[in-house]
């Protein structure tokens, strides 16, 4: 009876910390832009929270998976990423969802966070090519 009680008690601290860190507001880096107001793509082949994997308190997790996907790229391709540093379309750092995938565009490499970005990308490219000489 008392271990029911006590694995019910953790299982609603658990709900309540849940709502709790959803609901907190953690302020986003000033280089990273709400990608709620940038972010016009479509998410059916990843879930939008995976643009916010580093937000969830996973910092380090999320780091050495933004390390593991810059590993995947050429050396070459690899500085321009970490140049680049921000996916141009949905203002989110390059390499939080998987590998960054290079873009020609006009000429010039662009990397993306996810191939659901390549459509606006390719659509308005002056637009997304101004948005990183800034």
């Amino acid at each position: 009876m008392r271990t029911n009680f006590a694995i019910a008690l953790l299982l609603l601290l658990g709900l309540a910390w849940g709502f709790v860190g959803c609901s907190s507001s953690t302020p986003r880096s000033p280089t990273t832009p709400d990608s709620a107001a940038t972010d016009e793509h479509d998410h059916t082949d990843h879930d939008l929270a995976d643009h916010h994997a580093s937000e969830a308190g996973n910092e380090g997790s999320a780091n050495a998976d933004i390390v593991a996907a810059f590993a995947k790229l050429s050396a070459d391709d690899r500085a321009l990423a970490e140049k680049q540093r921000i996916c141009p379309v949905t203002g989110e750092l390059l390499g939080s969802m998987g590998a960054p995938i290079k873009v020609d565009v006009a000429g010039q490499p662009v990397f993306i966070c996810c191939e659901g970005c390549q459509e606006n990308l390719l659509a308005k490219p002056d637009e997304y090519l101004a948005k990183l000489k800034k």
